[in-house]
C-alpha cells in the first residue's frame, strides 16, 4: 500500500468536502486511469483522471491526477458528489440546498471552436485553455430548505435520497425532478445516507445520535408511484443497546434506562428489556455521538453484496477505544450492531465499502475466521472496507478475522471528510478541509469477481434474530495490521473489531 497527498490547486485551497469514482468511465484510446469528482467549498464541481500505475511510473514528475472539466452553477459550497451507479450522470449538493444532475457533453465530430465555446461556458479559464470535457447540468431538483450535507443514488439510477440539515432526508425521483416523499423523523441534522444495491431499504443517519432503516414499499417503476403516495416506510431506529453484562457502568460513561432505548418497527422496540415490577433498570449504551460532534458528516455504507451495514460516529462506552464503526448485518437490522471496529483514536466521519469483490486467498483452512461465510457462488470471497476518522483511515477485509490490514494517518493538516474507491478496488482516495486529496494504491493480493449478491424475494424477510442479546462474544485480542502504508507513523495503535453479535 502506497499514499501520497497530490498537491496541486485542487478547489482553491478551500476545503474538499467529497469525492466520488465514475464506475460507469471508458477512458479514452490510448488513455487510462479512472474519473473522479470532487466538491469544495470554492462552489465548484471538479473532475479528475487518475492515471494509471503505468502511465504515472513513466513520468513521475506529472501529478497523478489530470484536470478534465468544472462544474459550476453552485452558489455556495458542494457538500457531496456522487455518480449514478448506472450510468455518469452526477449528482452533485451543498450549502444553496439544490441537487444538481450533470451530464457530460460528448463532442464527436465538433470543431475545436465549438469546443472552446463550451469549454468557456462550463467555466474555462480566460487564458485560453479549453477543458478535456464538457458537462452541463441537465435537471435541478428543488425543495430541501437548508444545507444538503449527503446524496446516495438507487442502485436503478432511477431514485436519489438526499440529507439535510433541516432534520429531513428526501426522496427523489430523479427522471422527473420532484420529491417523492420527506422523510421528518429525525430531531437533527440528517449528515448521512445510504441505498441498499438490492433497492431494498434506505438508511439515514443524524446528529440526534439515531440510525433509521427505511423499507422500500413503492413501485420499482417511478412511472407508477402517485403523487403524495409514500414509498418507504420506517422499519428500524438504533439510539442505544444495552451493557455487556460483564462490564459495569464506569465514572462519566453516559448509560441510561433500556427503555430509551429502541430498534423499531413500527413502534415495536427490540432493545427494551420487560418491565418488571421491583427489578433493577437495565442500563443501556448510545450508540453513537451527540451533536457535539463536531463534524459535517456522518456517511454510512453497504457492502456490494448487500449484506453489511456501517455507520459512521460510533462511540463505545463499555471500552477505553471509544470511537468505532459499529456493523449491522442486513438479516438482524432490527437487532444491536453484529460487530463493533474500534480503536479510533477520532470520531468516525465516514465508511466506504470498495465496490468489487475479490477472490478468496490462500486455502480455506489456513486463513483466519472472517467476518461472514462465503456466497455459495463464491466461496470465501473477500470485501474491503474503508473507515474515515477525522485523522486516519483504516482498511479492512472481511475475510479477516483480527485487526485493520492498513492504517493511514498523518496525512492530513485537517479533518478528513469523504473518500471512495476506485472500480477495482486497486485505489482509494479521501479528502480533507486542508484543500487536498490523498490517494492510495494498494495492492490486492487477489483479482476482483463479479459481486455476489444473496437472493432478494418479492418481500424479503429483513428482520431476523431480534432478540440477540448483546453482547454474546468479545474479542479482545488485538490482531496487528499486516500492511501500512509509506508515511504512515510506525507507532500507531492497530484496529481491531469487535465482535458483538453473530452474522
Amino acid at each position: 500500500m502506497r499514499a501520497k497527498t497530490v498537491q496541486i490547486n485542487w478547489h482553491d485551497k478551500l476545503p474538499i468536502f467529497s469525492v466520488d469514482f465514475d464506475h460507469n468511465y471508458t477512458a479514452p484510446p490510448g488513455l487510462g486511469g479512472w474519473r473522479f469528482a470532487t466538491g469544495g467549498g470554492d462552489n465548484n464541481v471538479r473532475l479528475w483522471r487518475l492515471r494509471p500505475t503505468q502511465e504515472r511510473e513513466a513520468a513521475p514528475q506529472q501529478p497523478a491526477v489530470e484536470f478534465l472539466a468544472s462544474l459550476n452553477r453552485h452558489t455556495a459550497p458542494v457538500n457531496v458528489v456522487r455518480f449514478s451507479p448506472v450510468s455518469s450522470t452526477l449528482a452533485s449538493a451543498g450549502d444553496d440546498g439544490v441537487v444538481i444532475l450533470w451530464r457530460q457533453q460528448l463532442g464527436d465530430g465538433e470543431s475545436s471552436a465549438r469546443q472552446a465555446v463550451l469549454g468557456a461556458e462550463s467555466g474555462a479559464e480566460d487564458d485560453g485553455f479549453v477543458e478535456p470535457e464538457v458537462w452541463r447540468p441537465v435537471s435541478m431538483l428543488r425543495g430541501s430548505l437548508a444545507d444538503i450535507c449527503d446524496l446516495a443514488w438507487s442502485p436503478d439510477g432511477n431514485f436519489l435520497v438526499s440529507a439535510s440539515v433541516d432534520n429531513t432526508a428526501r426522496i427523489w425521483d430523479a427522471r422527473e425532478a420532484r420529491c417523492l416523499q420527506v422523510l421528518a423523523d429525525h430531531t437533527h441534522y440528517v449528515q448521512g445516507v445510504v441505498w441498499d444495491p438490492l433497492g431494498e431499504f434506505v438508511a439515514t443517519q443524524s446528529s440526534d445520535r439515531s440510525l433509521r432503516v427505511y423499507r422500500w414499499v413503492g413501485p420499482r417503476d417511478p412511472r407508477e408511484i402517485k403523487s403524495g403516495s409514500p414509498v418507504v416506510a420506517l422499519m428500524a431506529s438504533h439510539y442505544s443497546m444495552p451493557l455487556p453484562s460483564q462490564a459495569g457502568a464506569k465514572d462519566g460513561d453516559e448509560v441510561e434506562e433500556s427503555a430509551d432505548s429502541h430498534s423499531a418497527a413500527g413502534e415495536s422496540s427490540a432493545f427494551a428489556q420487560p418491565d418488571i415490577a421491583g427489578a433493577a433498570p437495565n442500563r443501556s449504551q448510545r450508540l453513537f455521538h451527540d451533536d457535539n460532534l463536531a463534524s459535517f458528516f456522518r456517511r454510512p455504507s453497504i457492502s456490494p453484496d448487500g449484506r453489511l451495514l456501517a455507520a459512521a460516529a460510533g462511540v463505545q462506552r463499555d471500552r477505553a477505544a471509544r470511537n468505532t464503526c459499529y456493523v449491522w448485518a442486513r438479516d438482524s437490522l432490527l437487532a444491536p450492531p453484529a460487530l463493533s471496529l474500534a480503536g479510533h483514536q477520532k470520531p468516525v466521519v465516514a465508511t466506504r465499502w470498495a465496490p468489487c469483490q475479490f477472490a478468496a486467498i490462500g486455502h480455506a483452512g489456513s486463513r483466519a475466521p472472517g467476518w461472514l461465510a462465503g456466497a455459495a457462488d463464491a466461496p470465501g470471497a473477500r470485501m474491503m472496507l474503508a473507515v474515515a476518522s477525522q485523522g486516519a483511515v483504516a482498511i479492512y477485509d472481511t475475510s479477516m478475522g483480527g485487526g485493520a490490514i492498513g492504517l493511514m494517518g498523518g496525512l492530513h493538516y485537517a479533518a478528513i471528510t469523504d473518500l471512495a474507491w476506485s472500480q477495482d478496488g486497486s485505489h482509494l482516495v479521501l479528502t480533507s478541509i486542508d484543500g487536498f486529496a490523498t490517494v492510495a494504491s494498494i495492492d490486492q493480493p487477489s483479482d476482483s469477481i463479479a459481486t455476489s449478491r444473496p437472493h432478494v424475494h418479492e418481500d424479503p424477510p429483513l428482520a431476523v434474530g431480534v432478540g440477540r442479546e448483546y453482547p454474546l462474544e468479545l474479542s479482545n485480542d488485538a490482531v496487528s495490521a499486516q500492511a501500512t502504508c509509506n508515511g504512515a507513523s510506525k507507532g500507531k495503535r492497530r484496529l481491531a473489531p469487535t465482535l458483538v453479535g453473530h452474522l
